[in-house]
C-alpha cells in the first residue's frame, strides 16, 4: 500500500488526475447545493404567493357577500316601502303560497 501512496503523490500525473476528479466530486457537490437551494427558494416563493392569492381571494369573496346582502336587503326594503306591492292578504291563497314563503315562515316559526 505504501508503494502505491509513493508512486501516486510522487507521479504529477496521477496528481492531476487526483486533483481533477476532486475538483468534479467538489464541482458536482456545489451544483447540488446550488439545485437544492433553488427548489428551496422557488417552494418558498409559491407558497407566498398562494397565501396572497387564498387572502385576495377571501377579500374578494367577502366584498361580495356583502355587496349581495346590502343590495338584497336594499331591494326588500324597496319592496316593503312600495304601497302599491301587494301583501298576502291581497292575492289568492294559492299565489300568496309562493310570493310569500318567507312571510308565512316568518309568521309560523
Amino acid at each position: 500500500m505504501t508503494e502505491v501512496w509513493k508512486y501516486l503523490t510522487e507521479n504529477a500525473i496521477a496528481r492531476w488526475i487526483a486533483a481533477a476528479i476532486v475538483f468534479l466530486l467538489g464541482w458536482e457537490a456545489v451544483k447540488r447545493h446550488l439545485k437544492e437551494a433553488g427548489r428551496r427558494a422557488e417552494r418558498e416563493a409559491s407558497a407566498i404567493k398562494q397565501a396572497q392569492i387564498k387572502e385576495a381571494v377571501t377579500t374578494r369573496t367577502t366584498e361580495i357577500i356583502t355587496k349581495e346582502r346590502n343590495n338584497a336587503d336594499a331591494a326588500i326594503t324597496a319592496r316593503d316601502g312600495n304601497a302599491g306591492y301587494p301583501n298576502s292578504d291581497s292575492v289568492p291563497d294559492s299565489i300568496a303560497a309562493i310570493l310569500f314563503r318567507k312571510e308565512r315562515r316568518d309568521e309560523t316559526g
